[in-house]
């Protein structure tokens, strides 16, 4: 199953009808957009990378403005996201700049309309501004989590392979050693075994902090739907 199939299989009950149905599902599939659901019982919300967000089922396409609310301005806000009548903060600009072209007597009629399209403006970019910060604090954790595993020390190997350098020559000089120098044997076997233990303590150091570091790309990642698609575009 493609990772479009998986979309549409997904989030069937809450996808709008076709040509928008489509079209949401290319755009979450190449990592442009996440679907996020708080709960099973509350309807998703379709979260463009620029800081907008409508509920999926009331998203439409189309050509001039690629996404936009289907009944804007009316339903403005719902659970912890804003449902914005554009997917990003130029649908907002560019339509407040048509008005001023096209329409310029609705900004007396209309004044209510107007100054919702720069409340959607600023709280898109109050949410850049916020995941900005984010980023921020996970490069910082990141840089102190890089510099504690560079700190875990690494293990010898060299008392180790000395011991199994002893262990070969004693084993080929006299191959009954095992009967007539067993101790000499047991106490070489067991100067590796420490040198065995040194190591296996190391890598679970490393791999707490190696833990610690998913745990900090989990956190910024939130549910926002990060795959390969997405490394070539522009990010959230």
């Amino acid at each position: 199953m493609s990772n479009a199939e998986e979309i549409e299989a997904r989030w069937d009950r809450w996808l709008p009808p076709s040509p928008h149905r489509e079209a949401i599902i290319d755009f979450v599939a190449r990592g442009r957009a996440s679907i996020v659901q708080e709960a099973a019982d509350r309807p998703p919300f379709l979260m463009f990378e620029d800081g907008g967000s409508m509920e999926l089922s009331k998203v439409r396409y189309g050509d001039k403005e690629p996404f936009y609310h289907a009944d804007r301005p009316e339903e403005r806000v719902r659970a912890d996201y804003r449902a914005t009548q554009y997917s990003d903060v130029c649908g907002s600009l560019n339509e407040l700049k048509r008005i001023f072209a096209e329409e310029p007597e609705r900004a007396a009629q209309e004044p209510e309309y107007l100054q919702s399209l720069i409340d959607d403006a600023r709280y898109m970019m109050g949410r850049m501004y916020r995941r900005q910060r984010e980023y921020n604090e996970f490069a910082e954790a990141l840089a102190a989590l890089c510099e504690e595993m560079a700190e875990v020390p690494l293990q010898d190997r060299a008392p180790a392979d000395e011991a199994f350098d002893e262990i070969e020559r004693m084993l080929h000089d006299d191959p009954d050693s095992a009967k007539t120098n067993r101790h000499r044997l047991d106490e070489l076997a067991e100067q590796a075994r420490a040198v065995a233990n040194g190591q296996e303590a190391r890598l679970r150091e490393h791999k707490a902090v190696a833990l610690r570091v998913r745990q900090a790309y989990l956190q910024v990642k939130g549910a926002r739907d990060w795959s390969e698609e997405e490394s070539g575009s522009e990010e959230d």
